[in-house]
């Protein structure tokens, strides 16, 4: 369980720092310029900073599986596809259940929920700001 938590916060702690360095880069951006081409730009960053924080997390669901900290419902085996969209899911806070994490996993995924709902609210405040800013202009 204590390895389990570590990784965790770890993986909070990754996702965090890259979250809010990629937005910063598109709060520069916007700073700079107004346009519809840059507030496209900063969209797709904000979709690749999700993006890599489902892959630390699917990274870590499998380290943890290498562990043997847990595994998934989905038997016999996972590949990084089913980890990444395992992530996904769970980072949106969607949480489809059609594949879920047993054992110390499940703390794993509780973060990442936690994360995501966090991150999310991070991302929707620079699309307000993005926003608030184009009718400015």
């Amino acid at each position: 369980m204590i390895t389990a938590l570590l990784l965790a916060i770890f993986l909070f702690l990754a996702a965090v720092a890259s979250h809010l360095v990629i937005l910063g880069v598109g709060h520069r951006l916007l700073d700079r310029r107004r346009d519809t081409l840059a507030k496209l730009a900063v969209s797709l960053l904000v979709l690749a900073s999700h993006f890599l924080v489902a892959i630390l997390f699917a990274a870590g669901f499998w380290l943890g599986a290498q562990w043997g900290l847990g595994g998934f419902d989905k038997a016999p085996s996972m590949d990084w596809m089913d980890y990444f969209y395992f992530s996904l899911i769970n980072v949106t806070t969607l949480g489809l259940g059609d594949t879920y994490p047993t054992e110390h996993l499940r703390v794993l995924a509780g973060v990442e929920a936690l994360t995501g709902f966090a991150l999310i609210s991070c991302s929707a405040q620079l699309f307000w700001t993005m926003m608030q800013k184009g009718e400015k202009a």
